[in-house]
């Protein structure tokens, strides 16, 4: 029948098990507390999803950071070359150990862009799949508020909640949750590689700055931003 075809669903279809407005609509305001717990829950995984997005932009703004770090040393290792030839022609010696220590200080900061790019990028893999799992979670607890409606039905012996199978939304819950929990599980290791590059990419900035930083200053940390 035309009215059951919201009882049913199959594999990672979640599209299916819904409740009709219309037979919702039957239901007094004093018999719908769950389901409002139910919506509460959707409002706060859709406030998670719009974090995760706003992580996931700042993982791009680090993103263009690192770009400019590989351009800036880029600019300083062809600045140290052109000094090393220049003092090379005369065999300057007091020149061409200033140019070999510049050329030294370049390849550090090359070093150090190269591990800010590749934190960068590791970054922002664990924050898309962070968003994405967000995005699941979402769609559980929609799962789960259809799961809500129908049982308020049911609960107030509304004729029309017959016409539904349990069943259909249950599976429905099960195949979200299972997606939501995958895609967790993917967020979490991906997270971890960002940490580490992170780390990679600490420990060379913080080479470049003690070799950078006049005699006698003081060192820092040097934290880059975290994964969180």
């Amino acid at each position: 029948m035309a009215l059951a075809t919201g009882c049913a669903t199959s594999g990672g279809n979640h599209g299916l098990a819904t409740v009709a407005d219309a037979d919702f609509a039957q239901l007094q305001a004093a018999q719908m507390g769950s389901v409002e717990l139910a919506r509460q829950a959707v409002l706060r995984t859709k406030d998670e999803q719009a974090r995760a997005q706003l992580r996931l932009k700042e993982a791009y703004h680090e993103d263009q950071l690192a770009a400019a770090d590989g351009k800036s040393a880029q600019a300083a290792i062809e600045q140290a070359r052109t000094k090393e030839q220049i003092a090379n022609e005369p065999r300057d010696q007091a020149k061409l150990e200033q140019a070999r220590a510049q050329m030294e200080t370049a390849s550090m900061q090359q070093r150090a862009a190269a591990a800010r790019a590749d934190y960068a990028k590791k970054l922002i893999d664990a924050r898309l799949s962070s968003a994405q799992a967000a995005e699941k979670k979402t769609t559980l607890e929609e799962a789960k508020l259809e799961v809500a409606k129908l049982q308020a039905l049911q609960n107030a012996n509304v004729q029309t909640a017959g016409k539904y199978d349990m069943t259909g939304f249950e599976q429905r819950v099960q195949s979200a949750e299972a997606d939501y929990r995958s895609a967790q599980q993917k967020a979490k290791d991906q997270e971890w590689w960002a940490q580490k590059a992170q780390r990679v990419y600490g420990d060379a900035k913080s080479e470049l700055e003690a070799q950078t930083a006049p005699v006698g200053t003081p060192q820092t940390g040097t934290g880059s931003g975290g994964t969180r």
